[in-house]
Order: structure tokens, then C-alpha cells, then sequence
């Protein structure tokens, strides 16, 4: 597999990261990000992102927040 271009590894780097790309492909973008910089800076910035998510707490569940935009909107019309 050739080389893959910095707007191929741009397509292809959350699946690098994530191992889900064949291993010639990913052979191939390891190669790239081995001689681009700019590519491994993005690769990095992504990478960090990832973890940064990973750390935040996960979102309420839709209907647990319906249900207290309810009971709030409902407290608020009751208090005037």
C-alpha cells in the first residue's frame, strides 16, 4: 500500500488510533505519521481530545432531563 496522503491520514487517524484499520493500512499511516509532523501534531491533538472526553462525566439520559425541565418549568408557573 502506498503511502497515504496528510488529507488520507486526516480520514484515517481515528481509525488508526482505534486499531480498526488492516494492518497493511495501518502499517502504511504509521510510515506517514513516522516522516510528517504535521500529521503527528494533529494525531497527537486528537489522541489528547480522546482522553480529555474520556474524562468528563457522561451526559444525564434524555428522559431524566425532560423530566426535570418539567418539574422545574411546573415549580416555576406554581411560584408565579
Amino acid at each position: 500500500m502506498p503511502l497515504p496522503t496528510c488529507r488520507d491520514m486526516s480520514e484515517l487517524a481515528t481509525d488508526y488510533m482505534e486499531g480498526a484499520l488492516p494492518w497493511r493500512a495501518r502499517f502504511a499511516a504509521w510510515r506517514h505519521l513516522r516522516i510528517c509532523g504535521m500529521c503527528r501534531a494533529y494525531y497527537d491533538q486528537l489522541a489528547r481530545l480522546r482522553r480529555l472526553l474520556a474524562r468528563m462525566p457522561a451526559p444525564p439520559a434524555a428522559d431524566a432531563l425532560v423530566a426535570e425541565v418539567l418539574a422545574r418549568r411546573r415549580t416555576d408557573d406554581a411560584n408565579g
